[in-house]
Formats: structure tokens, sequence, C-alpha cells
């Protein structure tokens, strides 16, 4: 089963990773010398502002994921960037301190980016959506796109059959027949669970239901609160996992992932607290002003996102456990594209292909990362452990303890490395035996 000259492919979803799989496809058939035709299905139109456009993400761009689109010759336009990052600032119950780019002389690459036109409350143009212009990418390259959502999917008793898609409102629906269907649809989509139904062993991940607001202080406030810095908040909350201010220029995007679903109440504990308060621009309640969804981001990965004609990609298959989703997003639309292309399009052509080597890539690395955010939770209990840790960093700013701790916060906080390196880099023999006295100093004056 392999993909032929005048294959279809078909793609359920116009986020980053159904772009990506686009934007690999039609290179590999340009390579092959063979014409494919590829077309994706999108619900939302990014191009518009608030719920209709947005695909619900905090919309911080790596460097990494930067130099990986730079390598495929995907430049991101100015029009898409609302703010260059220089750095991260951590703010404890007592103590903040700067966190740096920690390999000089090289600058860090990190901007922030809205995933549709803006929040519905923006009453002016605000450049161009990352996700439209990863669309118009992929349209530029050859694909088809239809702006209408896929609402059932028949997979063929025969596998050499193709797969049938039906698409659109109700009076205006249509049938689509392709080679190899595409799952880019993502968590917050109704479609994994109706593939869930067809019985070919997909199981969507867990998932947990974070918040985002985006609000208007506008960029001098911005400028005047936080620079060119993401705020990251461990405020001894019992509830919150990671918080964020995140500057987009005019705009201030907060996000927060809870240690279970979060809402309302949650969200307004949180900004209720004395820390955060301080950190809040002026009128940041205005309700003209202020936008707030509350997506779902998975936890682990899904199991069997593959079968015959069929293969699901980005964090509805396997994703980077919080961190990095659109760098997931490529990372599988790169692996699954490979395999379609040259190894064929069976299931098992994808389990080996495609999913065993994205859970070498990343389901591995999440069990690292599971340990570090476990130990996370410990260690933020201890309050006196931190404070008096980050008090060390800010007095010993050049001890190489202090540019080693700098290192591991600064990759926990951007994702820049594995989770498998941060928490090599963290039980390093040298940096544990330095802080050992701040650590005992602190013990004993919280027993004290």
């Amino acid at each position: 089963m392999h993909l032929k000259n005048g294959a279809k492919i078909a793609i359920i979803g116009g986020g980053p990773a159904g772009s990506f799989f686009a934007h690999f496809a039609l290179l590999y058939a340009k390579q092959l010398g063979i014409k494919i035709s590829v077309t994706i299905f999108e619900k939302r139109n990014f191009a518009k502002k608030g719920a209709k456009g947005c695909n619900m993400s905090a919309g911080v761009l790596s460097e990494a994921l930067i130099n990986k689109l730079s390598e495929q010759n995907i430049r991101l336009p100015s029009a898409c960037i609302q703010q260059e990052i220089d750095g991260y600032f951590l703010q404890l119950p007592e103590y903040g301190i700067p966190l740096h780019y920690p390999y000089p002389p090289h600058k860090t690459n990190i901007v922030t980016v809205f995933r549709g036109s803006g929040p519905k409350f923006a009453n002016y143009d605000i450049g161009k959506s990352f996700d439209h212009f990863l669309l118009e990418h992929a349209q530029d390259l050859g694909a088809d796109i239809i702006l209408h959502p896929v609402t059932t999917i028949q997979i063929p008793k025969d596998p050499k059959d193709l797969i049938k898609l039906t698409y659109g409102e109700e009076a205006l629906k249509a049938e689509h027949a392709a080679d190899l269907v595409v799952g880019a649809f993502g968590v917050n989509s109704d479609t994994l669970y109706e593939l869930n139904k067809l019985g070919f062993g997909y199981v969507p991940p867990k998932t947990v239901q974070s918040c985002i607001m985006d609000i208007y202080p506008t960029r001098t406030v911005n400028n005047a609160l936080y620079g060119k810095n993401i705020y990251v908040f461990s405020v001894g909350s019992k509830f919150i996992k990671f918080a964020a201010f995140i500057p987009k220029g005019d705009f201030l995007t907060i996000c927060l992932v809870g240690k279970r679903d979060m809402d309302k109440a949650q969200l307004h504990t949180f900004l209720n607290h004395p820390k955060i308060q301080k950190m809040l621009p002026k009128d940041w309640d205005d309700p003209k002003k202020r936008c707030v969804c509350f997506p779902r981001i998975p936890l682990n990965h899904a199991r069997h996102p593959y079968t015959n004609r069929l293969v699901i990609i980005g964090d509805a298959g396997i994703s980077r456990t919080y961190k990095n989703g659109i760098d997931s997003a490529f990372t599988t639309a790169q692996l699954a594209t490979k395999t379609a292309f040259e190894r064929g399009v069976s299931e098992k052509d994808f389990e080996e292909g495609y999913f065993k080597p994205a859970k070498m890539l990343l389901g591995r690395d999440n069990v690292y990362g599971g340990i570090i955010l476990m130990a996370n939770d410990i260690i933020s209990r201890q309050k006196h452990v931190v404070s008096n840790h980050i008090k060390y960093m800010s007095e010993h700013p050049d001890s190489w303890s202090t540019r080693q701790m700098n290192e591991v916060l600064w990759n926990t906080v951007t994702g820049n490395a594995t989770y498998k390196d941060i928490f090599f880099k963290s039980l390093h023999p040298r940096l544990l035996l330095n802080l050992l006295p701040a650590t005992l100093f602190s013990l004993i004056r919280k027993n004290d």
C-alpha cells in the first residue's frame, strides 16, 4: 500500500500539524516526481478574531521551532510576530529572578504570536495569524483548503479501498475519497471521539482543561511591567502547576495549567493572589477588554493512532507533555509523512515508521518530564528551600552553580532541551554539593 501518482491525501485539521504534513507531503511528491492532491479540511477561519479564528494556545514559538521552520524555508513574516522575547522571569512568593539565555554569545530567538487574528475585543488589525500563515504556505505549495468540518469518516473493510469522508453543513454535505487520511484535529476536537468509535483501537490521550486569558494593557503598560520577558510564576498555589504572563505587543496572554481541570473560580483565585495582583496591569478585569477560554491539553499519548490509510498526528496522537505543542506537531508530521512516502500507508507501516519512533523521541522523554514535574510540585512546597536557592543565584550571579541552575530553569520553562537532559543536569553532583549548605540552612531555619 503505497502512495502513487495521482494519490489523494485528506488532512482533517488546518492547524500547524495539518499544514506541516501538507508541506512535507508536497515536497516529497515533488522529489519523487509524482503528482498528488492534498486537501485540508478546517472548520475555523484563522483570519478571523475571537473564537471563530482562535486555535486556543499560549502562542510562544521556541527557538528550536523557529530554526526548524527556517531549515524548511518557512520564513515567519514580521506581521505574525507580536513581540520578540529576550528572557524569562521566575517569580516566587518571596523572590524573583531573571533567567538568561544560557548559551552566549548567541542571542535567543523566541517570539509570541496569535493563533487566530487576535482577541474578540481587538478593534484594529493586529497582524497575521500564525496558523493562517502556515495554512497559506501549504496552499502556496499546492494544497486545497476547504473551510468546512468533516462530519463522518468511513473506513472500508478492504484496505485496498479508499477512505470516504463526509464534510460540510447539513444542506451542503459532500463526500471526499482519499488514499490517505491524516488526523491533525487536536484534542479539542470532537473528531477524536468519533475515531474512537470506529473500532480500530484508537484511544485519545488523557487531557486536562487549562485556561488562557487575553487582556489589553497596551504596549506601553506591557513594556513598563514586563519588558520583553515572559513571567513564570511559582507562588505556592495548591492547584496551579504552571502559570505565565506572556506579553504580545498591546496585549497580554495569561496562561494557566492546573493539577486538575481549570475553571473560572480557580482563575479568579489565582488572579486575586497578592503577588499576582501586584503584577497585573490596571483595569485588567474590564470585561470589554478580556477574552477567556479553557482549552484541553494532553497529559499522555494516544493508543494506536493509526490504521490502514489513516494516521493521527499532533497532540491527538503524541506530543510533549505541557511543552512545545507546535514543535511536536512538526516532528510527528515529519515522521508520518516520511513513513507514508518511504514505507507505505498500511497499519504496520505507521506502527513501525511513525509511532514507534515518535514514542522514542517524545514518549520516553515524557517519562522524565513526569518525574521533573512531580519533583517540582514537591520542592515548590518547600518555600524556604526554593527561596534560599534563588537567593543564592542572586548573590552569586557568576558562579558555576548559578549558571547551571539558570540553564536548567531556562530549558524547563522554554522547553528548549529534552526533559532527559534537564533531569540529569539538575542532578549534577557538583551542583547538589554546592547547594547543600543553602539547602541545610533553609531546612534548619524552617524547623526553628
